[in-house]
């Protein structure tokens, strides 16, 4: 008896031996390092390089396309990286990474298949094997690795010292000109948007000039390096505003060639980084499609390396690369809460996962050492430019609150009961009251840092950044505001008092209704409080100045004007904001609309739009009895075509002013998306 339960407890142990053997077998890396034109070795528990690491495998872009540029640029041919040809397939042209489609994963342990959760065929292995781990223990075992599977770091990308089988030219612009221009972007658009390492990113700069190698993969760095010049020239005051447009396409043109996203590659922290801030740059144009999908793009790649978790961020090794992954994360949440709001489409990131990672800690680059494990801290004299990064994140998810309680379709608008109509006090899951969503607006604006508040005493010639930062912040939370009460003010607009009530209250005198009246109030208000913000801080000599991108200030302009409009509709809401108050704002709302219709054809078609509008529904009041509602729609939408803008308004833009009556306020909560 003893002999066959030692025989037995021999064949389990040998049978646990070889499902070891075999997962250990699985988990070594057994290809060919692809990652990108990286030759680093991969490991577990952190991510690849800001590299922008990222292999093409098109042609590299040739002289004799670069030399057709009309600008002096100087042409710098460096050993690219080299194509990977192994591993290619017919079917796409891209590299096979060993996982299935449907099962999410064959076998685990290598970096080029991205990060796979617990409900993948991967997870399900992990499981099975700590299971056995636990099993059987022996002296010499070590801890397994974390559950990763991404590059072995952020920034310690490594160069491919291979010899490239052709030289890439890249197409700089003279270095006196590089220079203003990455002052553009260090000064006036990284301090809003952080979404890079700026000490290893100015290091890189400084090795190209010098004609040292690279740190990082050379074709994504100059890549990144061409989207930033284009965003630059879009807001240089050295560059004539009908001249930045032309420049800009040119430095966006180039990025586009060297980028050459393929579909059947694996991303990188560096290529998330790239298509931020292409979708940053595609705002300032008519090219909403393209910065729709190039937010997506960055969301999708920065979820299959697990950035989106925190526990991936825990197992980061430094600060430093920890710090670029929070940036990088909260910059796709940070996009695409700007984007959904701007489209009205759904946000791609939930409320839960934009959460799940910590904010960017409130800690400049220069104070964060990337050799060094210790916590860094901002010097206490000094505030942190990343404070506005993490306000900002915050208010945006107070916004997308809003989109999501507020700005839901509505089946009946048309409900008996007042309070339903006004406030739907049945909010679904995740859904909160306006009430509620006031409240955390008010408890935002209470824990803002002294020197990003409105009345802070930093003045700009104290310190430039933090008091642009500060307007910034002031407008983006007052277009907020206006988005958390114009739903109200479209309904009141549109809701008749005359209409028949059992009720012994009349509907002028309910508490719904009274109630509705105030928050429209308020909502005019803060229009004209933003349209005075920006009014006030726009230089007379047509420089940016320290409030936000000129396609930003259009957005906020045009959503406050069409709040003046609405509210010049309503008798009740003039007893109480005084009809010459609006007039004024209105006057500054289209003058500031007029000092950028040199910037972009996109202010002057919003001019004509808000004038031909508060013309018809503003001045004439009601239509004339001989003229319908469809007819005159039908008039302000050819007068609208025979406006020589040069570009059609964009359909987002037409369908406001399509009215199958007057009482109709979807303009109201439209927003013309290529104006954004």
């Amino acid at each position: 008896m003893r002999h066959r339960e030692l025989e037995k407890r021999r064949a389990t142990q040998t049978y646990i031996s070889t499902l070891q053997d075999r997962i250990k077998q699985l988990e070594s890396p057994q290809t060919p390092e692809r990652a990108f034109g990286s030759s680093q070795t991969i490991e577990h528990g952190a991510l690849s390089s800001i590299s922008p690491t990222t292999t093409h495998s098109a042609t590299p872009i040739e002289s004799s396309r670069s030399s057709q540029c009309q600008d002096p640029f100087v042409h710098r041919s460096r050993g690219g990286p080299t194509r990977e040809i192994t591993g290619r397939t017919n079917n796409g042209g891209g590299m096979r990474d060993g996982v299935n489609a449907m099962m999410g994963a064959v076998e685990e342990g290598r970096a080029s298949q991205g990060f796979f959760g617990s409900s993948s065929a991967a997870g399900f292995m992990r499981q099975i094997k700590t299971a056995v781990d636990r099993r059987v223990t022996s002296p010499d075992k070590r801890p397994s690795a974390p559950n990763i599977a991404l590059h072995s770091s952020l920034l310690a990308g490594q160069r491919n010292e291979r010899i490239p089988s052709s030289a890439p030219n890249y197409v700089l612009p003279p270095r006196r000109m590089a220079d203003k221009l990455m002052e553009v972007y260090w000064d006036y658009v990284f301090p809003l948007y952080p979404f890079i390492d700026s000490v290893h990113m100015k290091m890189e700069y400084t090795k190209i000039w010098q004609g040292e190698p690279l740190h990082y993969d050379e074709n994504m760095v100059m890549c990144t390096f061409n989207v930033i010049f284009a965003l630059a020239s879009k807001l240089a005051d050295f560059i004539a505003p009908e001249e930045r447009e032309t420049s800009a396409d040119a430095y966006f043109s180039r990025a586009k060639e060297l980028l050459q996203f393929n579909l059947w590659d694996t991303g990188s922290a560096g290529l998330i980084q790239c298509l931020l801030l292409m979708a940053q740059y595609l705002q300032s144009t008519d090219y909403s499609h393209q910065c729709w999908i190039c937010t997506g793009l960055s969301i999708r790649n920065a979820q299959s390396l697990g950035i989106h978790l925190p526990q991936t961020i825990a197992n980061i090794r430094t600060p430093s690369e920890r710090q670029l992954a929070r940036k990088i994360w909260h910059g796709c949440v940070l996009m695409d809460r700007v984007i959904s709001m701007t489209f009205g489409r759904p946000a791609m990131i939930s409320k839960a996962s934009s959460g799940a990672v910590p904010l960017p800690i409130t800690v400049d680059d220069e104070f964060i050492s990337a050799a060094s494990a210790d916590e860094p801290t901002q010097p206490a004299e000094r505030p942190s430019m990343m404070a506005f990064y993490a306000q900002t994140l915050e208010l945006y998810e107070i916004m997308n609150d809003v989109l999501l309680s507020l700005y839901k379709p509505a089946p009946d608008e048309s409900a008996e009961d007042i309070h339903d109509f006004y406030f739907n006090n049945s909010a679904g899951e995740g859904e909160r009251t306006i009430f509620e969503l006031d409240r955390s607006l008010t408890r935002w604006t209470r824990c803002l840092p002294p020197h990003l508040r409105g009345d802070s005493s930093v003045s700009a010639q104290e310190n430039s950044i933090f008091f642009r930062q500060g307007i910034v912040l002031h407008a983006r939370f007052l277009h907020v505001r206006m988005l958390l009460f114009r739903p109200t003010l479209a309904k009141y607009c549109a809701a008749r008092d005359n209409a028949t009530t059992h009720s012994m209250i009349p509907i002028s005198d309910s508490f719904p209704r009274r109630v509705a009246l105030q928050c429209s109030v308020i909502c005019v208000k803060v229009a004209q409080e933003s349209i005075e913000l920006i009014y006030t801080h726009v230089p007379s000599d047509g420089t940016g100045g320290p409030l936000p991108a000129w396609w930003y200030n259009i957005l906020y302009i045009y959503t406050a004007a069409t709040v003046l409009i609405a509210g010049r509709l309503s008798p009740a809401i003039l007893t109480e904001i005084s009809e010459p108050s609006i007039t004024r704002s209105w006057n500054c709302a289209l003058e500031i609309l007029r000092k950028y219709q040199s910037h972009s054809t996109s202010a002057r078609r919003c001019v004509a739009a808000l004038e031909i509008l508060y013309e018809q529904v503003v001045s004439e009041g009601q239509p004339p009895t001989d003229t319908s509602s469809h007819d005159l729609a039908s008039n302000i939408t050819n007068t609208l075509n025979d406006i020589p803008f040069g570009e059609g308004i964009h359909a987002a833009m037409m369908d406001g002013f399509e009215f199958p009556d007057f009482q109709d306020m979807s303009w109201l909560n439209s927003v013309p998306s290529n104006l954004f």
